[in-house]
């Protein structure tokens, strides 16, 4: 569902910066029908808040928090998206043109799908009529220009603590599709899935009260995946992951979503999760049982408040 070439490309430079790509991820599509069977167990994130410090005790992410082993996590990468425009030093803008990068029929053009204004970065999802999007192999026929950048060339990391706060559309039928991603800097282990892909927080419109953490490994392509029930869809919510070499626990508005070690058919754990990552957020329009529909608004907007990672 996600992509619409056979290769997951990670998100790559826009105008400012042109940055030579190594080739992506490969990502087949997922089959919504799984995700409305998890979505009826209902999965409430169980409670597990993280105990946070006084807040005298501040580094550049904030208050600092405690980790459940001992000690404090410590700030290595934060964006408040507080500038009037995005933070290059920190982020590349997606361009098919460029990376060969799509997600259903969503193209991704330079300078276009992504704003940051009054203290958020705004990514768009834009229906339209037909056009041909550029694309590193053939071009092919669009019908949305959607928003995403990544961290891919400017940050990555092994373990640690990552951490978005992110308000989706309230749109509550098909239609759409967006999330919170991290993806391997580069692919040491094979093409998509051997390499891995952390799926912190995936949404689609059509179950619209839920979000999908997912881990994406050999032996685990599209099944490790819980369905978390959200509540006020009017306001940002928290979503987060905690990754050490044996683990990851999925944190959504500080409290325990979905946990899991994995264990892959071609390699020893904790490959291929021990390489650095990087991060990626986007807004897209979704295919399949998740296709937009007459109804399906023409513009939409995904809303983050901030990004942090802590080591």
């Amino acid at each position: 569902m996600r992509t619409r070439d056979s290769e997951r490309a990670r998100a790559l430079p826009g105008d400012d910066e042109e940055v030579a790509m190594p080739h992506a991820l490969l990502r087949p599509a997922r089959l919504l029908a799984v995700l409305v069977a998890l979505a009826g167990l209902l999965l409430v994130p169980a409670v597990d808040a993280p105990q946070v410090a006084d807040a005298a005790t501040t580094d550049a992410c904030g208050a600092r928090i405690a980790k459940p082993e001992g000690g404090y996590w410590s700030c290595s990468f934060v964006d408040n998206f507080s500038g009037a425009k995005l933070d290059t030093a920190k982020w590349l803008p997606q361009v098919t043109a460029l990376s060969g990068f799509s997600m259903n029929r969503t193209c991704f053009l330079s300078g276009r799908g992504y704003r940051v204004l009054d203290g958020t970065l705004r990514l768009q999802a834009h229906r339209t009529s037909t056009f041909n999007c550029r694309n590193r192999g053939s071009d092919w026929s669009a019908s949305a220009v959607g928003g995403a950048v990544s961290s891919y060339t400017k940050f990555d990391q092994t373990y640690g603590r990552f951490e978005a706060r992110i308000k989706f559309p309230r749109y509550s039928a098909r239609g759409l599709q967006g999330g919170f991603w991290m993806n391997p800097t580069e692919r040491t282990y094979g093409p998509w899935p051997a390499s891995g892909e952390i799926d912190v927080a995936e949404w689609y419109s059509a179950l619209a009260r839920h979000v999908f953490p997912s881990l994406h490994y050999t032996g685990r392509t599209a099944h490790d995946t819980a369905a978390c029930l959200m509540g006020d869809r009017s306001r940002f919510h928290t979503y987060g992951v905690t990754w050490s070499p044996s683990r990851m626990r999925f944190l959504y508005d500080g409290r325990l979503c979905f946990s899991r070690a994995w264990e892959p058919t071609d390699l020893e754990a904790p490959k291929p999760f021990d390489q650095p990552f990087t991060v990626a957020l986007v807004a897209a329009i979704g295919a399949g049982d998740n296709a937009p529909s007459s109804s399906t608004p023409t513009w939409t907007t995904t809303k983050i408040d901030y990004v942090k990672v802590w080591h």
